[in-house]
């Protein structure tokens, strides 16, 4: 078996398609993807090619939780594939319950790079047998969020950052500052539960919205919201 960088010569069915948005796949990780699927050819890209044809599993590949990787990865859910083709988000890293949105769409599956370098013919075998495969570290957070949408019909009292949850690199003042936006904090109230001059936290707020590439308060708001990054306390 070979690993093609093009779709050219590639005859043989069962096709195992990497798109490797952050260039994750090289030297010895490339040949631990070879061992793993002796059966089938492997093609790597790094944009979405032309010309899919026999793909049986595409792996839509991240290094971190950047802002611009999850808009690529939603951007490739939106394109189409073939009829017969498995769509699995795959993280260099652990899996992070935020990705749970993007079951929304045509998709068939979440893990790490790391679990398939490990069990990656139980993982094909499983999508060919049951359409679907989640590494088994996400299995208690899907229940606790599906729970969480049970409970969605009950008033929210708080948003609550979740600061672990979160793919950028925010200093402590700017994750206070996120919190009492959340809290529906006007800047002079920030400003006072912050002991901080009302100059220092508009330059903190503008600073935060560059990071999260939104346009005010409100857009910052319904961004972190939108990405998982905050718990509704009911």
């Amino acid at each position: 078996m070979h690993v093609l960088n093009s779709l050219e010569s590639v005859t043989k069915k069962h096709k195992v398609l990497f798109i490797d948005y952050d260039e994750c796949l090289t030297g010895t990780l490339i040949q631990q993807v070879e061992e793993i699927t002796n059966d089938k050819d492997v093609i790597i890209d790094y944009t979405y090619p032309t010309g899919l044809d026999d793909i049986r599993y595409i792996f839509f590949l991240i290094d971190e939780y950047r802002l611009d990787s999850l808009r690529w990865v939603e951007s490739m859910l939106e394109k189409p594939t073939m009829v017969d083709s498995y769509v699995v988000i795959m993280t260099k890293e652990k899996p992070k319950q935020s990705l749970f949105q993007y079951l929304n769409h045509e998709m068939n599956g979440i893990i790490s790079l790391d679990y398939f370098l490990n069990h990656g013919q139980r993982v094909m075998e499983t999508l060919d047998e049951y359409n679907v495969f989640l590494e088994q570290s996400l299995h208690q957070d899907l229940v606790n969020d599906i729970h969480k949408k049970k409970m969605k019909d009950k008033p929210i009292n708080r948003l609550v950052l979740r600061e672990e949850e979160m793919e950028l690199s925010l200093n402590s003042n700017e994750k206070r500052v996120l919190q009492h936006i959340l809290d529906g904090h006007n800047n002079k109230k920030i400003s006072e539960l912050m002991y901080l001059a009302p100059s220092t936290v508009s330059t903190v707020i503008s600073h935060l919205l560059k990071k999260l590439g939104a346009n005010d308060r409100t857009d910052a708001m319904v961004n972190v919201i939108r990405r998982g990054w905050v718990d509704a306390v009911r």
